[in-house]
């Protein structure tokens, strides 16, 4: 199984390329998902929130005389997965020797396969009889067609194996369908229903050849894909494959405006979206950075309008404001341009860089030329701009899509410019391109932002702009349950440019609803992070992460039947029962940026003359016993591939960097929170593996040379 691990929860989602949104009311192609009630695979439709019809392959089995065609049956003999990922879903079972594995995967858009191995480790024959059952509820858009034998049957001698392949198609144009054209006339002709058997062969060798290419895609993935060791919580390990796998699931391929593969942040509703699409590929640079740099550039070359604006994947704009202006995500939300940064000091990558750079600087003129006031300050068209929804911190009136130019200037909106300037900068410096019109734009916005500080109040506050007045309390209208004009999770961004906050301000808002909901939570922690206030976020990275992966990782939906596990949900609720929003969402699996980049501390370096990065453990009490080790294998930054691993001592932390192909000197700068002043400086003869000490909440500088 990719990554080592050996048992998964028997939930999840495939990657459905043929699923496609033109509207928020019109889908093709379904969600494709475990089934709830039956051991096997569904589509869904329209999406996997809402489905009013489905149609799935199933398995029945009969073991020592007893059926077993529940998942509550099957979970009475032990069922289990032992391989989950965003291509191939796997559920296995065995009893009495006999051990079988069924493993689902696409063939293509329309031909939903199953392979079936059969096992004996008996030292006497045994009798298998495993059945591939049809399912169907309510009325699909198509015509479902099971392709096959209808059962699996036979005595399997001791050490024998068997193996058989069947498929659900849909329509007349899959490989599956095309194989059925080969039955006989009277079968081929007659009128089907919804789901019917057609008693054919499949071609065994199509079917072979399908699974090994996915098999050869989940392997070279899995190479490169960073994954938890050591005496981490037993859950974390899957919880962190089931988000890569998330994220990778939701990579589309070309089509429609997008001339290459781009990330549709949610499966529901594949759309391109600035904020999230970059969030996720920020993520994906852990384990694919060439994919994930592809993916991005994709976003803002192909879009419609250099604003990026909200569409699907034919161009259908599903972000418009009331006077019908194509609307896409600020510079404020999910932070997209330092998710550029970080993708960028990654790789290093300068070719891929020039690419991007035009383009994000169209994106933020834009900004400049059509989302300013009267004065220059920054301000949205309408609340879906700024990615929450409605508020009233924005707008009084609750809407969408109302027009709110001139009614208030954003906090966010001026501390962002000023950190896309200073990213854009750094960019051109990188590129040798002139970087002053830059360096103005973040002395500017730098300076407004300054200007919303409330000394009094001790905190940033936007400003109203016909009362010409910080913005007031508005408990009255709350948001989330919060009073949103007092508490804004992004009223703590003029944190990411070095501007000052108490840190009592920023812990207000280490609560519900910002730590609810990945898009707050991450702006939050990267926020606080900039402030150097490692070890608190990484007490929340912490509780956050271990809430999250227990849902995410749990073995049945009989107490708790949504989010489904082996996916990232949309939201994380404190009561789960509560939960009410999609499965396969990419920014739920902000969780693994948490993990590793806040509580595990890898963060990227602004140095670009070799191999640097940064470290900032920050392992809260509950991982501090001694002796325990955490470590992740797998990182891949700047062309080299390292495991890095902690071990707690009684006063200090021990860190252990294992090269794994060619071996460096190592040296490591203790530095202040600040990063500016290195406080010493360590290293180390050349080699494959190094150590050296650490301490919870310390910034160190790591090179090698």
């Amino acid at each position: 199984m990719p990554g080592n691990l050996d048992e998964f929860t028997p939930f999840g989602y495939l990657r459905n390329p043929a699923h496609r949104a033109t509207s928020w009311s019109e889908t093709r192609g379904g969600n494709l998902r475990a089934a709830s009630d039956y051991v096997g695979v569904e589509w869904v439709y329209p999406v996997g929130r809402d489905p009013i019809s489905r149609a799935g392959l199933g398995l029945e089995t009969t073991i020592g005389g007893r059926a077993c065609g529940t998942r509550a049956d099957f979970e009475a003999i032990g069922l289990t997965s032992r391989y989950h990922t965003s291509s191939i879903l796997g559920f296995d079972w065995g009893v009495d020797g006999l051990v079988v594995e069924a493993r689902f995967f696409l063939m293509d858009d329309d031909s939903l396969c199953v392979r079936l191995t059969a096992r004996s480790h008996a030292v006497e024959s045994r009798r298998l009889d495993v059945r591939f059952v049809d399912h169907v509820e309510g009325e699909p858009p198509e015509a479902h067609t099971r392709i096959g034998p209808t059962r699996m049957e036979a005595t399997l001698a001791p050490g024998e194996e068997r193996r058989a392949y069947a498929a659900l198609t849909r329509g007349a144009t899959s490989s599956a369908s095309q194989a059925a054209s080969h039955s006989p006339p009277e079968v081929a002709s007659r009128p089907r229903s919804a789901v019917e058997a057609v008693a054919i062969q499949l071609d065994t060798a199509t079917c072979d050849s399908a699974f090994e290419d996915l098999l050869v895609e989940d392997e070279r993935f899995a190479a490169s894909c960073p994954t938890l060791v050591g005496d981490w919580p037993a859950h974390w390990r899957e919880g962190l494959h089931h988000d890569f796998q998330t994220t990778r699931l939701l990579v589309q391929p070309p089509g429609g405006i997008l001339q290459d593969v781009w990330p549709a942040w949610m499966a529901a509703w594949p759309r391109v979206v600035l904020a999230e699409g970059t969030l996720d590929m920020l993520r994906l640079a852990y384990a694919d950075p060439a994919l994930a740099q592809r993916a991005v550039l994709s976003l803002f070359r192909d879009a419609p309008q250099p604003n990026i604006p909200c569409v699907f994947g034919g161009g259908e704009s599903n972000m418009l404001a009331a006077d019908g202006s194509r609307c896409g995500t600020s510079p404020a939300w999910c932070l997209p341009f330092l998710n550029l940064e970080l993708v960028y000091l990654r790789t290093l990558d300068s070719a891929w860089l020039a690419q991007v750079y035009p383009h994000a600087a169209a994106y933020l003129e834009w900004w400049l030329e059509h989302r300013v006031d009267g004065q220059g300050w920054l301000v949205y068209k309408c609340t879906w701009e700024s990615g929450e929804d409605g508020n009233p911190r924005l707008d009084p009136t609750g809407s969408g899509d109302a027009d709110i130019s001139d009614r208030v200037r954003p906090v966010e909106l001026q501390a962002t410019l000023a950190h896309a300037a200073n990213v854009m900068a750094f960019f051109a410096e990188e590129l040798g391109l002139p970087a002053e019109r830059w360096h103005a734009l973040e002395d500017d916005y730098r300076g407004r932002t300054r200007r919303m500080f409330d000394a009094d109040a001790g905190r940033y506050r936007d400003w109203l702009i016909a009362e010409q007045r910080f913005s007031g309390a508005c408990a009255d209208r709350p948001y989330w349950g919060v009073d949103p004009c007092r508490y804004s999770a992004q009223s703590l961004t003029p944190l990411l440019v070095g501007e000052p906050l108490a840190e009592d301000e920023i812990w207000r808002h280490a609560c519900p609803p910002w730590t609810l909901w990945p898009s707050w939570t991450y702006s939050l922690v990267e926020s606080a992070a900039a402030a150097g206030h490692y070890a608190r976020v990484g007490a929340l990275a912490f509780e956050t992460i271990d809430r999250v992966y227990r849902v995410t990782t749990r073995r049945d939906v009989v107490g708790l039947a949504r989010p489904m596990p082996g996916s990232a949900p949309e939201f994380w609720p404190e009561d789960w029962r509560t939960y009410g929003g999609s499965d396969a969402y990419g920014w739920g699996a902000t969780t693994a940026n948490l993990l590793i980049r806040h509580l595990f501390g890898f963060k990227e370096s602004r140095q670009t003359d070799g191999w640097v990065a940064e470290l900032t453990p920050a392992l809260p009490p509950a991982l501090l016993s001694q002796g325990t080790r955490y470590g992740i294998r797998r990182l891949n930054y700047r062309d080299v591939t390292f495991d890095l691993t902690y071990i707690v001592d009684p006063h200090a932390i021990t860190v252990s960097m294992d090269l794994r192909r060619e071996p460096h000197e190592l040296s490591i700068e203790r530095l202040d929170a600040g990063g500016s002043r290195v406080v010493a400086t360590e290293t180390s003869l050349k080699g494959l593996s190094h150590t050296f000490q650490a301490q919870v909440g310390e910034r160190l500088r790591v090179r090698l040379e």
